[in-house]
């Protein structure tokens, strides 16, 4: 009888185990069928096993690994519940040994893990954090951004962003400009010597120039001979032509600064010019024609040097036979005709009826000390139209020519639209 009633107790705490199994298989089930599920541990004789499950998540699942970021999700306090392949990679771990560490053990200052969870209260989710890799000494930086998966999931997503590429380039870019900015200093100070150089050696050679110049005044010519007169009078005009020439190369120099800009009215910069220049003009019994001419942003004192220069130049070279004809315009101009330029730019042209140039000589002519006629032809110091190209360089514009023998030359000036 006892023997009976031992069997039947052992048959019910059987039944109960069982029933106790089905309640839980069926728990599982339901949890599965909910999504609230997606792996399994198992006990395989002590040994627990994970077992993913391929849901409806699977094809999320896949992208989430085949992501070019790292993807996390961790607990409240960081403990890693997954990781992708990808955050494997970034810190040389397998991912295995990483799932089921803390968050905070990765990050090279481990202080920095609390700020970051408690900035989700405020709405701050994004960082630059350094990480730690299987290599201790070397660190990577990184972006990551934090979304707080409640109340779906108990739990913090995280996306990590590898930022080594980035910060080298961005490295790279501010040693690139560190150095522009050493070689832009050390060229303002090469030209701030070189001005000082100019003025101070224009000073020191116009002195001894004068007194030549002064004490040849004073030799009376009756006492030389013919040879010797000649001899001074060539002494004489040499050193005139090279104080010329040093007023010229302080002119030239000068230009390298840029003065102040106004608005300047080109017909009352051209009367100026005229003025200055009466004596030339009613000697080689010149005409210049003004048309109507716009107001420009500029130096009004490199603008009187321009028009000097260009109207000089063009009765300078007259034609012996014809009195000098100088037509001043505003050319209405669609297209900048400014080889790689497509910026849109006022056209001022500069037209004369001299000797004119071969198409050989353009390229020349803007070179400092290229002169095309020898000396005893034409005066001057090979400066005045490489003068004029800086002056147009520093309004950011361009300077043309063309021209022909026997037919006079037209010079553009192109000024930048505002």
């Amino acid at each position: 009888m006892k023997e009976n009633n031992t069997n039947i107790e052992s048959l019910l705490a059987e039944i109960a185990s069982l029933k106790e199994q089905l309640y839980e298989s069926n728990s599982i089930v339901d949890a599965i069928k909910d999504g609230d599920v997606d792996a399994l541990v198992v006990n395989n004789n002590g040994v627990p096993q994970l077992y993913s499950l391929e849901t409806a998540d699977y094809t999320f699942r896949l992208l989430i690994e085949k992501f070019r970021q790292g993807a996390l999700s961790i607990s409240r306090n960081g403990l890693i519940l997954y990781c992708n392949d990808y955050f494997s990679k970034l810190i040389g771990i397998p991912s295995e040994k990483i799932i089921g560490n803390y968050l905070h053990e990765y990050f090279n200052n481990a202080e920095h893990f609390v700020p970051v969870i408690e900035a989700l209260k405020y709405g701050v989710t994004t960082h630059e954090i350094l990480f730690k890799t299987q290599d201790e000494k070397k660190v990577f930086p990184a972006y990551i951004a934090l979304t707080d998966l409640e109340p779906a999931v108990q739990g913090i997503g995280i996306v990590i962003t590898d930022l080594t590429e980035k910060k080298k380039h961005e490295d790279a870019l501010i040693q690139h400009q560190k150095e522009l900015e050493e070689k832009i200093s050390e060229l303002n100070r090469i030209n701030a010597n070189l001005e000082e150089f100019i003025h101070v050696i224009s000073h020191d050679l116009k002195e001894p120039l004068r007194k030549i110049v002064m004490y040849n005044g004073r030799i009376d010519a009756a006492y030389l001979s013919e040879a010797d007169t000649k001899s001074m009078n060539v002494m004489k005009v040499s050193a005139l032509r090279l104080n010329s020439l040093v007023d010229d190369l302080v002119k030239y120099s000068s230009h390298t600064a840029q003065e102040e800009r106004t608005e300047v009215n080109l017909v009352d910069v051209i009367s100026e010019v005229t003025d200055d220049l009466e004596i030339i003009i009613s000697d080689k019994k010149a005409k210049i024609e003004i048309g109507q001419l716009p107001i420009v942003h500029a130096s009004k004192v490199q603008m009187r040097q321009l028009f000097s220069n260009l109207i000089s130049n063009a009765i300078k070279y007259g034609k012996a036979d014809h009195p000098p004809l100088i037509q001043i315009n505003q050319i209405e101009s669609s297209e900048s005709e400014i080889p790689n330029e497509t910026h849109q730019f006022l056209k001022i042209q500069i037209k004369d009826n001299g000797i004119g140039m071969e198409k050989t000589h353009l390229i020349k002519i803007f070179t400092i000390f290229q002169r095309l006629h020898a000396k005893n032809e034409y005066s001057g110091n090979g400066i005045g139209l490489a003068i004029c190209k800086k002056i147009m360089e520093n309004h950011s514009g361009n300077i043309t020519v063309e021209s022909k023998p026997n037919e006079g030359t037209i010079f553009n000036l192109f000024f930048p639209l505002s």
